[in-house]
């Protein structure tokens, strides 16, 4: 479930840790507490951060049928509740196994980059302005490992 506390927890039962391992668990135990803060907002203000993102992408890309940028968003949804388990469990393989491999194929069969790219703007954007500076810092990297994600599979399918 944690890799880094699985490996110490494992390394523990031969031997005492290091101080360069007590380092390691003590960093993830205190960023946990940020992380479990951050998920708890996500959770609780899921609706109003994305109708916010949905209204501003629906004003700045007044092209793109309503259709499209509801799918796009209702993606970018389950990409940020992917994201928000991941960040607890701080672990990206868990990210890129449970989610992004299907969501690949799904945004190169909509032709919705662009949208993509613009919620996932606002969405930080919007995450700047309710999440704790400490809480922004533990999803970001997971949020940019999905948006990196898609971005790169939509290039290479191109």
């Amino acid at each position: 479930m944690y890799p880094e506390l699985q490996a110490l927890i494992h390394e523990a039962e031969s031997q005492y840790l290091q101080a360069e391992d007590l380092d390691k668990l003590t960093k993830e135990i205190s960023t946990l507490k940020d992380r479990l803060t951050a998920y708890r907002i996500l959770r609780d203000q899921e609706i109003s951060i994305f109708q916010d993102v949905a209204d501003q992408v629906v004003k700045l890309l007044p092209e793109e049928k309503t259709k499209k940028i509801e799918t796009t968003i209702r993606h970018w949804l389950l990409i940020t509740r992917y994201c928000g388990m991941a960040m607890l469990l701080n672990n990206p393989e868990f990210l890129e196994h449970r989610l992004l491999e299907w969501l690949t194929d799904i945004v190169q069969a909509h032709e919705s980059q662009s949208i993509s790219d613009c919620i996932y703007a606002l969405l930080v954007e919007k995450l700047t302005q309710v999440l704790p500076d400490e809480g922004l810092e533990q999803i970001q990297p997971f949020l940019a490992q999905a948006n990196n994600y898609l971005t790169n599979a939509t290039a290479l399918s191109v």
